[in-house]
């Protein structure tokens, strides 16, 4: 059975009618690829759960002009006492994989809910990477795309609510996340630091030489000139690219030192192509990193936005 993603079909859908909301960083022509239909956020409320001495948790399911949802987890920290102050805020992208969700990073938000910081958790559309589409081989092109884009709907959201302090935004990405945050970073002005955890630099070359099993039989499903339309289609995306643009947010790298997914020479380019501020930690683990970097990544956000 051909598989066609419902990814491509949005993105079909609303590649016609785009108009750039902020003023990108990277050129014009490069960033044409992240602009969307500018339109106020059609918001549904899901309702609120109060966790004591942490914060309020409420789901928001953001319709976009082509017919798309976007959900989205709001972590709010509680007010106590006084009048409730601008709350900065993290943008948090999960990895890719069919069992991901973006409760994956609740735990982390609600510890910085109680510093005060507020924290959006983004779903995002790569749910099964690295499958081979019969009719769509420019599907994780599309699925990475719409991730940015999404991602600066949420940030439209925000930006229409006042309990928020839209001049101090970051965004924390995981894999295909932080794929999706490099970018984002270099194309829209809100964004003030990107933590990029374990990101892929240059997936359109490592692709083609991994011998990363899942990689390799991904690799070995197509035929070759359906697999040069799909190295075609990432390559204007791969992160390296980009992350030369994301100034004058910071960028922060975490990188693990036993990553199946990308080569060690494929991090360093990475870190070199970025834009200063910069800076990077190496840690003794996997692409999934450990708790050491967890820790690393709430001391960064907090000195980010707060100065602490």
């Amino acid at each position: 059975m051909k598989q066609v993603s419902i990814v491509s079909l949005l993105f079909a859908a609303g590649a016609s009618l785009v108009t750039p909301l902020v003023i990108a960083k990277a050129p014009a022509e490069q960033a044409a690829r992240f602009e969307y239909a500018k339109s106020a956020p059609n918001a549904m409320s899901g309702g609120t759960f109060a966790k004591t001495n942490c914060c309020n948790l409420t789901e928001w399911k953001l319709v976009t002009p082509e017919g798309d949802a976007v959900e989205l987890t709001v972590v709010d920290p509680m007010v106590r006492g006084g009048k409730p102050g601008k709350r900065p805020m993290v943008l948090w992208l999960h990895r890719e994989g069919q069992e991901v969700k973006r409760a994956g990073f609740q735990q982390e938000a609600e510890a910085l809910a109680r510093e005060g910081i507020a924290s959006l958790l983004v779903e995002l559309p790569f749910k099964q990477p690295y499958v081979h589409r019969e009719n769509n081989n420019a599907g994780d092109a599309e699925s990475i795309r719409l991730a940015v884009v999404n991602a600066r709907r949420a940030l439209d959201w925000a930006s229409t609510r006042p309990e928020y302090d839209m001049k101090k935004i970051a965004v924390v990405g995981h894999r295909f996340g932080a794929w999706a945050a490099a970018l984002l970073a270099a194309v829209d002005a809100r964004i003030d630091g990107a933590l990029l955890m374990s990101p892929p630099g240059k997936p359109s070359g490592w692709l083609q030489v991994t011998e990363q099993p899942r990689a390799k039989a991904f690799r070995e499903s197509f035929a070759k000139p359906q697999w040069g339309d799909y190295l075609n289609s990432i390559d204007p995306l791969d992160p390296e690219k980009w992350v030369g643009f994301a100034a004058p947010a910071k960028i922060h790298f975490q990188f693990g030192s036993s990553d199946q997914w990308v080569q060690t020479l494929e991090q360093v380019d990475l870190f070199r192509a970025a834009s200063q501020p910069k800076s990077r930690q190496m840690y003794d683990a996997d692409e999934l990193l450990n708790d050491e970097a967890r820790k690393d990544r709430a001391k960064w956000l907090l000195r980010t936005l707060t100065g602490r």
